[in-house]
């Protein structure tokens, strides 16, 4: 069932891509066709460009979060997977903790270069 949810998520996801494709570019450009070979007025042009650009945008943001929102569920997961994804956080972790350690030894070296300097 979860493997359902993704590839619908997927289709929702590219379906977002494609009307912000479509929002944020065929009409902007047909606008822009319109204007200079048959005399749409300018303004109005602009208007139409700006509202087509907002509405993409707007749509976008939406489909970035409809599409996260996939890859933050993790019902659908194997047990295998979960694993492999519970060893790779606890790397992070690890390398983290690592990172922590050489941040503490570089601040130790600065101030001997400091004592040393001044």
């Amino acid at each position: 069932m979860p493997k359902v949810r993704g590839e619908r998520m997927g289709k929702i996801a590219v379906l977002a891509a494609i009307s912000v494709i479509i929002t944020g570019l065929a009409i902007p450009a047909l606008t822009l066709y319109f204007t200079v070979y048959h005399g749409f007025d300018s303004l109005i042009a602009g208007i139409v460009i700006f509202i087509s650009l907002c509405i993409a945008g707007g749509l976008g943001v939406i489909g970035m979060a409809i599409s996260t929102e996939e890859l933050e569920y993790s019902g659908g997961l194997s047990s295998a997977e979960t694993e492999k994804l519970n060893m790779m956080r606890a790397h992070q972790r690890a390398m983290l903790e690592e990172m922590d350690d050489v941040i503490e030894l570089l601040k130790e070296i600065r101030d001997i270069l400091k004592t040393v300097e001044g």
